[in-house]
Formats: C-alpha cells, structure tokens, sequence
C-alpha cells in the first residue's frame, strides 16, 4: 500500500547566502551515475558548506540520486535538476513535466520488490515535498540539513534547553512510593571495599584496552583518509583521460568530415592546443604502414618504428589508446584515437612533454602528501608520469590503479604527517586520564547502578509483558476483522484500508462484500465514532451482524433496521454510519440504503456522480423513521466508489471541497485497472500529514 508522505507544500528558503551548486537536465540513468560521480568530487575537494561532514554529503548523493532516478523512471522528460547550498544545508530540487501525478513512495513492503526510494529520503531529510507549477511541471524537493558537530543539538536530534524564567522553579513532582531495599545512599555506606576494588580495576583495564583502541583507530583512519585522498587524486586523472578523448575524437571528427586535409586539421589543433611543447598529428593507416599528413607543435619523438607500430594496432572504436612513455632523457606521453567507423584509416595522435618532478603548495589540496603517477599497472621509474618526492615514494604509501583510456595509470600515494591530527594522536593518553577519573567514579556508584538495574528489570518484563498482550490483541484483530477481498462472478471487486492510529493496524473503519445465493451482491461501507481498540472491536460486531442478516435473506433496509438494534449511544457511547447497497447485474438494478453515510460515486460513459440518497440517522441514534431505499438503474460499464469520511475530510475544509476532489481526481483516472484507482485515491495528501481511518471499496461490472 502507498502512503502519502509527499503533500504538496511550497519549497522552503535557504539561509543567506545560498549558493547555486548544480543545474542541469539528465536524459539517463547513465547521466545520473556521471553526475554522482562529479558531486562527490566536487564536493571532497572542499566545495561544500563550512561544517558539512562526509555523512552530510552521502546523504545529499543519496537524496539526489534517488530523486532523480524516480523523476527519469516514473515521470515525463524533460528532468530538471537544480541543487543549491546555504550554512544549514543543501536543498535539491528535481523537476519533469508529470504534474498530474505526485510523487508516490511504496511503504510496509519487503525491500527486495523495490519502491522504497522515495519513502527512504522522506526518512533521512530535514524536509521534503512536492509542488505543481504553474506550468503544469511537477517539483520534488528535499532538504538535506547538516548534521553539525558531535555533541551538539543537531547531531543528536535533542533540542536545547530552554532558559526558565526569572523566580520560576521546576512543576513539583509526585513522590513515589518507597522500594525496599532501593535506597541507595543506605546501600553506598554498607557497600564493601573490595568491591569498590574490584571496579576500580576494572574501569582502569578498560580504560588501558580503550586507549591501545584508540591508537589503532588512529593509524586505520590516518590510512583511509590516505586511501581516500589517492582515490581522489586517481579520480582528477580519469576526468583528465575523458577531456583527452574528447579532445582527440573532435580532431578526429574535423580531419573525417575535411577528407584528411593538413590545413583544416593544423587550424583546428592551433584553437584547441594552448600546452607549450604539445604535439598534435594526423596519420593516415594503410595496412602496416602509417603516413603522417599533418603536424602541430613539435614533430613526434620516439622513434619513428614505435609510432608506426603503435599506430597500425589501433582500431576504429573511438577509445583512448595511450602508447606510454616515449622518447628517452626528454620523455613524453604519447596517446592516439581512431574515430570510431572510420573507414580511410585516419588516426590523430598527440604527445604531451612531461614535466616529471613537480611541487605542491602546502596548503594546496594535495599539499600534505607525496604522490608519483606511473603509466601502466607497476611503478617503475621507466614509465613515471609526474612525482612530488624522490623515488622510491617515502613512508608506507597506498596504491590505486585508475582506468586511462585503454590502458591503466598507478598512483602512488604516502602522508609526511599524520593526516587526522595533533588531537587524535594525543587520544590514547586522554582516554587514559579519563579512565582514571571513571575509575573513582564508578567505584562510588556502582552499587547503586547495581540496585536500580534490579528495579529497572522488574519493570522491563511488565512493559514487556503488557507490550506482547496488547500487540497480540492488535494481531488477532487484523486477521479476524480485515476481509479478503472476495471474487464475485462478472464484478471486479478491490478494497483499500488505512487505520488512523499508528500502533494498530485496525480501526474504526470496514467494508464487506457478500455475494447471496440469489446471485446478487451487497456491500456494505460503515465507519464507527472513535478511534483504535474500541472502535475496532464494535466495527467486528456489527461487521459479523451484517454478514448474518444477509445470510438468512433479510434486504438491505431489514438488515439496517436490525443494526439498530445492536448499539446504543446512550449505552456504548458509540454510533456508526453505515452505507448499505444490493447489485443485481442481470437487472442492472442498484440498490442503496444510508444511515448518516455519504452516498456513492458512480463512474460510467466518462462521467461521475455521486448518488443522491436519503440520510437516515446514524446506528445507535435513536429514530422510529423507517429506512428509505435509493433504486437506480444502471446499463453499461460502470465502476462504484464507497467510501469513508477519511477519502473526503480535511481540517478547515468544507465537506463538498473534498468530496468534488474526489470526484475529478475519479475522472482524470480514466480507464486506468481499478486496484491502480484507488491506489491514487489513498495518495491525496492529507491535513498537515495526519490521517482518518480511510475505506475505499470498488465495484466495477462491464454489462
């Protein structure tokens, strides 16, 4: 069943200043991954909010993939994309041009079927929505707040302490009756010594275990921050890679499209190049042998053998192809692509000089690490990209292998110092300073801490006790009270049910469909007065009433008349409404009898209309007046809604507001499967996220 979490509410503001940290408009899934992937490394070189941590940002990818994802899956293109940054927070917003449907997350289902996207960042936002533009677009938004440093109210979730006013005490609380054996100042002065010990010891072991904990904590996290930060710098040369291919594939495209012409190629690669010393050349591949037809910048160096060798074992398949390093003392890299489906055997092939011992600021973003980047899967001196340190590379570095066109590049990477800081290292000895603090502490209170466990035992297997007692209530109510939907011979029959208390899954609220040996079929919608475990178990009476009546033949106007038999208000101090209605297809005759119920909505020929029946007094409201019965014919398809006043009321609203709501959202359904129908019914949003015990019961016949 799908529960609206998504109501409409307007996108909230951002905190001055905000910044506008992405837009853009993805077309597929595979856009959706590249777009990540640029956010993660946008945001881990440092352009995120001041105070946003690396959970912050998982959870802003997160939020932002699974918008998007459902926006390109379920909605109608174009997607748009906006993500925008403040102090607080980031706010993603993703729009498409869907605006009839709102955004429906799938809840209280088993996550191997999937659907629960949506339901999982309504979970971890500090806001979320939806919106219909006046354009007819749909926004989905979500805001994602920081989570602010540890300790604080907005890590934890508790919100800060409020000043008392001035001369203002605290409410006087009732005393509680004595415990024997509970007092604990009592039991601190006969406690013995040796156990005071005996905690001692303990906590000062513990606190020895915590720091020598600490320390290896220390050396894993400096290690993953190092891992992490080669990681980034493998992810700069594969966005690198992607620029050099796309480089090579648009003078491919220019030689292609001009026939090999040398000038064309040679005034392209002038406006492209800007790298001093960079050679740009076009070849022509004949069977073994590769012809050079244009140059910029330098001649190629390394041989002409190895160029040519390296040249004929290129393909037509658009890939980068890197050759490595060529041409001794002077080393450049030497790269080429072939376009894709050319078929004349035109290559374009660059060298870059290369530039082997580099510095890094200090306060630059690798500043604080020695990195050597080598061409191919070994770090061997031979096949050295660039280098901030001598070789070998110091310390005890990390390796990552990154992908580079059809080939790999291996970055070697180690810290000069350790990257979590003075204050991580000093940890160990802080943690043992504190442990001996504990130590005396726990010595005092350990006895009373002892005590109160005793106590707090005790009153865990009551709560449990009372728990299991009245969750096994709630569960033999769900399955003795919600029907099955049932399977009537030509009628299409599909039933929704929500109940309105969120520790049940019961409620106030029914529907039955009961097929009579005469083969006709009555329904019945009620809805009882209150909410919970009461109103659940007179809803079961009067829910097993009815079946009985039916079953021994009485109409629709004896049955309701029975009904009343069966509650008082004055008495139970509960009513119900009920509607009541009888089908006879073959006739196409309906039936239909209310007691202080809506009347139902029939669907047929591409209009709506509810039934305009008379409205008796709810059951258990005393009345002498007999039950009025409704008769209409219907021919043709048609559909019938029966519902409760949880489909229709909203707080501040007038009655007939919800119930055209209804109506027209009925409409613009169309023809659409009946379980789908009222799926999109249970979907309205709500007053401010709140609910009613809700029922909605479909009949639809085709003759």
């Amino acid at each position: 069943m799908s529960e609206a979490l998504w109501v409409d509410r307007p996108r909230p503001r951002l905190d001055s200043p905000a910044d506008l940290v992405w837009r853009g408009a993805p077309t597929t899934l595979a856009d959706l991954r590249a777009l990540r992937l640029q956010l993660r490394t946008e945001f881990g070189g440092g352009g995120r909010p001041p105070g946003a941590g690396a959970d912050d940002v998982d959870r802003l990818l997160l939020v932002f993939e699974e918008l998007v994802s459902n926006a390109l899956r379920h909605g109608h293109g174009p997607v748009g994309v906006v993500v925008t940054a403040s102090g607080s927070g980031w706010l993603v917003e993703v729009s498409d041009a869907d605006g009839a449907s709102p955004p429906a997350p799938a809840v209280d289902r088993d996550p191997a079927l999937g659907g629960l996207g949506l339901y999982l960042v309504a979970q971890i936002s500090g806001a979320h929505g939806w919106r219909r533009e006046d354009d007819g677009r749909k926004v989905v938004w979500a805001l994602v707040d920081l989570a602010g440093e540890p300790g604080s109210p907005a890590a934890t979730g508790v919100p800060a302490p409020r000043p008392t006013e001035a001369g203002a005490t605290p409410a006087a609380r009732s005393p509680r009756p004595a415990i024997p054996g509970t007092d604990a100042s009592a039991h601190l002065r006969a406690a013995p010594r040796r156990l005071s010990v005996v905690v001692a010891v303990v906590v000062l072991a513990a606190s020895l275990a915590l720091a020598w904990l600490a320390s290896t904590v220390n050396a894993t996290n400096d290690r993953r921050l190092l891992t992490q930060q080669a990681a980034q710098a493998a992810t700069l040369l594969a966005t690198q890679g992607a620029v050099l291919q796309t480089q090579l594939a648009d003078a491919g495209q220019v030689a292609d499209a001009t026939a090999g012409r040398p000038g064309p190629f040679t005034s392209f690669a002038a406006g492209t190049l800007a790298a001093p010393g960079m050679s740009l050349s076009l070849w022509r591949v004949t069977g073994p042998h590769a012809e050079m037809l244009a140059v910029h910048g330098p001649a190629p160096v390394g041989g002409a053998d190895a160029t040519q060798a390296f040249l004929t074992g290129l393909r037509p398949t658009g890939q980068l192809a890197v050759q490595g390093v060529v041409g001794g003392p002077k080393a450049h890299l030497g790269y080429a692509l072939m376009p894709p489906g050319e078929k004349s055997g035109l290559v374009v092939y660059a060298q870059a000089p290369l530039n082997r011992r580099v510095s890094v600021a200090p306060d630059g973003a690798f500043g604080g690490l020695d990195l050597a980047v080598f061409a191919g899967r070994t770090a061997s001196p031979a096949t050295l990209i660039q280098a901030t340190a001598p070789l070998p590379v110091p310390g005890n570095p990390v390796t990552v292998r990154v992908p580079f066109g059809d080939s790999q590049f291996t970055v070697v990477a180690a810290s000069r110092s350790s990257l979590t800081g003075p204050l991580s290292a000093a940890l160990p000895w802080i943690v043992l300073a504190a442990g001996a603090l504990l130590a005396a502490a726990g010595a005092v209170t350990v006895e009373t801490i002892s005590r109160r466990r005793q106590v707090a035992e005790v009153l865990a297997a009551d709560n449990q006790r009372l728990y299991q007692q009245q969750r096994s209530i709630a569960g033999t109510l769900q399955h003795a009270l919600l029907p099955d939907v049932p399977r009537v011979d030509g009628i299409e029959v599909a039933a929704r049910y929500v109940a309105g208390v969120d520790e049940l899954e019961v409620g106030g609220d029914w529907y039955d469909v009961v097929e009579t040996a005469s083969g006709r079929c009555v329904f019945v919608v009620g809805d009882i007065s209150g909410r919970g475990l009461p109103a659940a178990t007179t809803m079961a009476a009067l829910r097993f009433a009815v079946r009985a009546y039916v079953a021994q033949g009485d109409d629709i106007a004896t049955v309701l008349t029975r009904l009343r038999g069966l509650l008082d208000i004055h008495v139970d101090h509960q009513f119900a409404t009920v509607l009541l209605g009888e089908l006879d297809r073959g006739a196409g005759l309906l039936r239909v009898v209310s007691a202080g119920h809506f009347g139902p909505l029939l669907v047929s020929g591409g209009r709506a209309a509810f039934l305009d029946c008379p409205v008796a007094p709810p059951v258990g409201v005393p009345t002498t007046v007999a039950p009025t019965v409704t008769e209409a014919r219907v021919a043709g398809p048609t559909t019938l809604l029966a519902f409760t006043d949880g489909a229709v009321e909203r707080r501040g609203e007038v009655i007939d507001t919800g119930l055209e709501r209804l109506r027209t959202t009925v409409l613009a359904a169309g023809a659409r499967p009946l379980p789908a129908v009222l799926d999109q019914l249970m979907q309205i949003p709500t007053d401010n996220g709140g609910r009613d015990d809700t029922v909605i019961l479909g009949l639809r016949w085709t003759s």
